[in-house]
C-alpha cells in the first residue's frame, strides 16, 4: 500500500490508516538491493513540512528519486519564497517600477502559469496582494486597516500592474508585488514529481504541508479523511483516489485577530476584504499548481459558485464542508459522488443540484 497512517496536525485532510515512521524507511527488498522498494522521507521545506513516499525498482533509484524530488523543493524555495530578499521573487517585486527584469526560464514559466489562472478564476485567484496583505497585517497576527489604508492598497494590488512579454517581467505600480502563498507549495510539488520520474521513480505520494500529490504507475487507491474545520481531530468524511493532487482551503489554523475577533485570513483580491469563513474547501485536479491555486480561488468566491466551478471543468473537483447549526454539511461535485462516505455522526453528505 503506498499511503501509511499518520494525521497530520495542520492540514485538512488526513491520510488512512497507518503508523508513524522516521525520517528515512526503506520497504522492500532493500537489503539486498533487489526488487522494488519504496523510500520514506520526513524533514521540513518552505515553512512547513514534506513527507515522500517514493517508489522505484530498486534501492538506488527509489533514493536517487527521492533525493530528487527534495532537491526540486528546495529549489523552487529558493526561486519563489518572499519570507527572504535573497529570491528571484523577492529581487522581482524589490525592482525599480517600470524598469525591466529579466527572468530565469523557470521563473518566466511559474508568472505564466499563474497569470492563466488569474485569467481563469476572473481574479478570485490573484497573487499581487502584497499590499493587502500587509494593511490587514497577515503574516503578523492580523490588524484593522482604515478606509483609506484599504483603498490604497487594492489600488496597488493586481495581476494587472505586472508586464509579463519575451522573459521579462515589469512593475507597472510603486507597491505592487506577489504573495507566493496561493501557487508556492503547488509549484513546488509539481517540480518535485517532474525530478521523481525523471530518475525512474515508478510511484510516489509528497505531501508539502498538507496539499498531497499522487503519481506514477496505477499508485494504489487511498483514502484521505476529511477532517471537521473547527476540531482538528475529528474525521468526517473520506475520499478515495489514486492520482492527481488534493489541496485545501480554511481558517482553523491559520484565521487571524481584527479588532479582538477572530477573521478569515484569505483575501477576496477583487474587493480587498476578508473572505467569509464558511468551513474548509478541497480541490482535486491532476496537477498540483492547479489544485493549489484553485483551492484558494474556490474559497473566496463561496460554496455555491465553487460548486458551479467544479462541475463545469472536467479536470476538478469540489468538496466544500460547510458549518450549519452545530453540524457539518458536507456538498460536494457529482464527479466525486461515488467517491465520499461520511463517517462521523455531525456531518451530512448532500448531493449536488448540478450533473455533468
Amino acid at each position: 500500500m503506498l499511503i501509511g497512517v499518520r494525521v497530520l496536525a495542520l492540514q485538512l485532510f488526513v491520510i488512512l490508516p497507518g503508523c508513524g515512521a522516521p525520517e528515512t524507511v526503506e520497504s522492500g527488498e532493500s537489503a539486498r538491493n533487489e526488487g522494488p522498494v519504496t523510500v520514506e522521507r520526513h524533514l521540513a521545506a518552505m515553512g512547513t513540512w514534506l513527507e515522500l513516499e517514493i517508489g522505484g525498482a530498486d534501492r538506488s533509484v527509489a533514493l536517487a528519486a527521492s533525493e530528487a524530488a527534495v532537491l526540486a523543493i528546495e529549489g523552487v524555495e529558493s526561486r519563489l519564497s518572499t519570507w527572504r530578499d535573497d529570491t528571484e521573487l523577492a529581487r522581482l517585486n524589490a525592482h525599480p517600477v517600470g524598469r525591466s527584469f529579466v527572468l530565469t526560464p523557470a521563473l518566466a514559466g511559474d508568472l505564466g502559469r499563474v497569470r492563466e489562472l488569474v485569467r481563469e478564476t476572473r481574479g478570485a485567484f490573484d497573487p499581487v496582494v502584497a499590499p493587502l496583505v500587509s494593511a490587514w497585517g497577515l503574516r503578523s497576527g492580523g490588524r484593522q486597516p482604515s478606509d483609506l489604508e484599504l483603498r490604497e492598497a487594492l489600488a496597488s494590488s493586481g495581476f494587472r500592474h505586472l508586464h509579463i512579454a519575451e522573459g521579462r517581467a515589469q512593475r507597472l505600480k510603486a507597491g505592487a508585488a506577489l504573495e507566493e502563498g496561493g501557487f508556492g507549495k503547488g509549484i513546488g510539488l509539481d517540480a518535485a514529481v517532474r525530478a521523481a520520474l525523471g530518475r525512474g521513480a515508478s510511484v510516489g505520494r509528497i505531501d508539502l504541508g498538507g496539499q498531497v500529490v499522487l503519481f506514477g504507475e496505477s499508485p494504489s487507491a487511498s483514502a484521505f479523511g476529511l477532517v471537521h474545520p473547527e476540531h482538528r481531530d475529528e474525521v468526517v468524511a473520506e475520499v478515495t483516489l489514486s492520482g492527481g493532487s488534493l489541496a485545501t482551503s480554511g481558517n482553523s489554523e491559520r484565521g487571524i485577530s481584527v479588532d479582538g475577533e477572530r477573521q478569515s485570513h484569505i483575501l477576496d483580491p477583487r474587493t480587498g476584504l476578508l473572505v467569509h469563513d464558511f468551513g474548509s474547501l478541497t480541490v482535486w485536479a491532476p496537477d498540483a499548481t492547479r489544485a493549489d491555486a484553485l483551492s484558494t480561488a474556490l474559497y473566496v468566491m463561496g460554496p455555491e459558485r465553487a460548486l458551479a466551478f467544479g462541475e463545469a471543468e472536467a479536470d476538478c473537483e469540489v468538496v466544500c464542508l460547510i458549518r450549519k447549526e452545530g453540524r457539518i454539511e458536507i456538498q460536494a461535485t457529482s464527479g466525486w459522488s461515488s467517491r465520499i462516505r461520511t463517517v462521523s455522526p455531525s456531518a451530512s453528505l448532500l448531493e449536488h443540484w448540478r450533473t455533468r
